[in-house]
């Protein structure tokens, strides 16, 4: 009976801790629109087949060994799935203040910068084999109702393993990122803090030391979208979310996006999705 008792509440601990996923979500609601990675962080690898997808307005495609990782508040969209296309897929969604409880992804991640600057990268056919291995007994000992103790080592042994091997690849093939990819980067971190309360390009041009101008001039060239409209993207993605998860008003949402009145931001969201937000909530 205390056994019981004891198995329920480490999963519950787990459950209520972090979310884990081990299934690629269904893409084919909204199939061309943007998607957002909220406070989710995942992994994607490719183990046949192929898969085109577009992750903070840069394409990609995954092929057998291919990697790419979503970090949160990633804008990303799928293009093109192959039929064969099947592949290892992890994801982690882990509250602000649970986060540390679970695993500090922060610290981890920053051991290899290669990975924030090169979310997609090639795994040779044996790195694919120990990285697969890992996403496998990671899932068993999830299903088994492990204890907190045993998917935070794991989930730990994973990440290590992989900055291993990009530290590795770092080193025989330095990339450098050149000054608009830093740029855009910089754009795109702002505008994740900022976008509910600043939808100007001159706001985010001013905090890069530059021009509005040149800022939406290199968009325009990395991502074939203006700095408005990436902004527009990031704002509708976050009303979308709040329409959908939340029980907050429309009036309420438009002042969480810091909208003037909820007229004003019906004819915004109405502009970028080409529905209301009264029956976006209601699809």
């Amino acid at each position: 009976m205390t056994s019981k008792h004891t198995g329920t509440h480490q999963e519950q601990q787990v459950q209520n801790s972090c979310s884990i996923s081990f299934e690629i979500p269904s893409c084919s609601y909204e199939k061309d629109n943007l998607h957002n990675s909220s406070e989710g962080f995942a992994i994607i690898l490719c183990t046949q087949g192929s898969k085109t997808l577009q992750l903070n307005f840069k394409e990609y495609t995954l092929e057998p060994g291919g990697i790419i990782f979503f970090f949160p508040g990633s804008l990303w969209k799928p293009i093109k799935t192959s039929d064969d296309f099947q592949a290892r897929y992890i994801s982690i969604n882990i509250t602000h203040r649970e986060r540390k409880a679970i695993i500090d992804l922060d610290t981890v991640f920053s051991l290899s910068a290669y990975i924030s600057r090169n979310p997609h990268s090639s795994l040779s056919p044996e790195e694919t084999a120990v990285i697969c291995n890992y996403f496998d007994l990671m899932k068993n000992r999830y299903n088994a109702h492990a204890n907190i103790p045993i998917m935070e080592h794991l989930l730990t042994a994973l990440l290590l393993e992989l900055n291993q091997i990009f530290a590795v690849q770092a080193k025989h093939n330095p990339s450098k990122i050149s000054r608009q990819e830093e740029i855009l980067w910089q754009f795109l971190f702002l505008l994740k803090q900022h976008h509910k309360e600043e939808r100007a390009v001159c706001f985010y041009a001013d905090k890069l030391c530059i021009t509005p101008k040149y800022l939406s001039s290199v968009t325009k060239i990395l991502c074939e979208k203006t700095a408005h409209d990436i902004i527009a993207d990031f704002v509708t993605l976050s009303a979308k979310r709040l329409l959908k998860t939340t029980t907050l008003s429309i009036q309420e949402i438009s002042e969480e996006l810091n909208f003037p009145n909820q007229s004003f931001f019906g004819k915004f969201f109405k502009q970028n999705t080409g529905t209301s937000p009264s029956s976006y909530r209601g699809k």
